[in-house]
């Protein structure tokens, strides 16, 4: 039976998928929007990348069955990260400024898809029960504080 160690990440996957698609319908005439949506992506990013990359990602990247899929999940961050600053950079009403949107996109999908059909599923096999509820726990005051 799968556990529900990984439910207020997967929530967030949805969020930040959401807040991407309503990017994507804004004009370049609408910098308020633009510039709001784009800080609110940035926060919600920020949180968690810093609860996978300090509660989920060590305890999967000492085992040998997730070790890889870890260490290209930190890098899959960098990237997205990097992306970030480059859309941050750029005038909303430069025509690249959507592309890279678009791109960012992209990456997130992969990114996501990866954590929910792969590590996620490997994680509940190769933790514990008392790891898995620990990382839930850990996820849920990280969320609320």
């Amino acid at each position: 039976m799968r556990t529900e160690t990984f439910a207020l990440l997967v929530k967030d996957h949805k969020v930040v998928e959401g807040i991407i698609d309503e990017l994507l319908e804004t004009r370049a005439s609408d910098k308020k929007r633009r510039q709001d949506l784009l800080n609110t992506l940035k926060k919600e990013l920020q949180l968690h990348e810093g609860i996978e990359e300090s509660i989920v990602y060590p305890p999967l990247e000492a085992k040998k069955s997730t070790h890889d899929l870890t260490l290209e999940a930190y890098q899959e961050h960098h990237v997205v990260d990097v992306l970030l600053e480059e859309l941050d950079a750029l005038d909303f009403k430069d025509e690249d400024w959507k592309a890279k949107l678009t791109v960012l996109q992209e990456n997130l999908e992969h990114h996501v898809k990866e954590e929910e059909d792969g590590l996620f599923p490997q994680a509940e096999k190769v933790l514990s029960s008392e790891q898995l509820k620990h990382i839930e726990q850990r996820i849920a005051e990280a969320k609320s504080s």
